[in-house]
């Protein structure tokens, strides 16, 4: 039977969601990402409100659980993720929020355009992104996040702290992903420092982000504050150990 190139690409893409309390949107985003005939697999923290039993009791096909057992954050959930997907033939992993914030239509665009790179992120800081209901101070904090991160770690790229991604598995198998211990959003910085630095191609591509449409934001001061503390001590390594990061990362 004759399988289309971007058939064979939607088999061989899982898409890992993290979750925390996220019983109100979960199942409306699995529904319509089933459409594309994706793999997905849910990392919940644990939740309160009853999302990872309410994914199971849907007894959707494509769909995946793992229970993590506790609220560790966004960067250990998917770690978690990755390493239980990693060795079982995937080509691609794609990342996303579980609130509906990234458009489906986003992730496929994503997924086509992963074929000829290592890494593609989802962009909203540049020509063709857009970003809705999000509030002026939201927007400032996440721009400047990447401007400083983009200042103090030399990384050529217009949003650095966007969820939404596509990883190739051959490449990331090459990468150490122990070494990587950022908990919150700053990990979306460190898993791009860490590929860049051995050397991954990697391209972006504007996407449309919309708040959340159910549930409250994981936001908070102490993600804030992790991110601008790792950043600056990476930034005061890179001054003393310019090839830090590569032999820190490679596996």
């Amino acid at each position: 039977m004759f399988i289309s190139e971007k058939d064979h690409m939607m088999h061989k893409t899982v898409v890992l969601i993290p979750t925390f309390n996220e019983s109100d949107s979960i199942l409306t985003l699995i529904q319509e990402l089933d459409r594309l005939n994706v793999d997905i697999t849910v990392i919940d923290d644990d939740s309160p409100d009853g999302t990872a039993d309410l994914i199971n009791k849907s007894h959707f096909d494509r769909v995946s659980v793992i229970n993590n057992g506790s609220k560790n954050g966004i960067g250990p959930a998917y770690l978690s993720g990755i390493n239980q997907v990693i060795s079982r033939g995937y080509e691609k992993i794609v990342t996303m929020d579980a609130d509906g914030s990234h458009l489906v239509s986003d992730v496929e665009k994503l997924i086509l355009k992963s074929s000829d790179f290592d890494v593609v992120m989802g962009t909203r800081w540049m020509p063709g992104g857009q970003v809705f209901n999000w509030s002026i101070n939201r927007q400032f904090l996440s721009k400047f996040g990447t401007w400083y991160a983009r200042k103090c770690l030399a990384l050529p790229f217009k949003d650095l702290t966007g969820g939404l991604r596509i990883y190739d598995v051959e490449f990331l198998k090459k990468i150490d992903l122990e070494a990587i211990r950022s908990n919150g959003y700053c990990f979306q910085i460190e898993m791009i420092k860490a590929i860049y630095s051995q050397g991954a191609t990697i391209s972006e591509m504007p996407i449309h982000f919309i708040e959340r449409r159910a549930g409250k934001s994981k936001m908070s001061s102490s993600i804030v504050i992790e991110a601008f503390l790792r950043v600056s001590w990476w930034a005061l390594k890179r001054r003393f150990k310019p090839n830090a990061d590569k032999l820190h990362y490679v596996k």
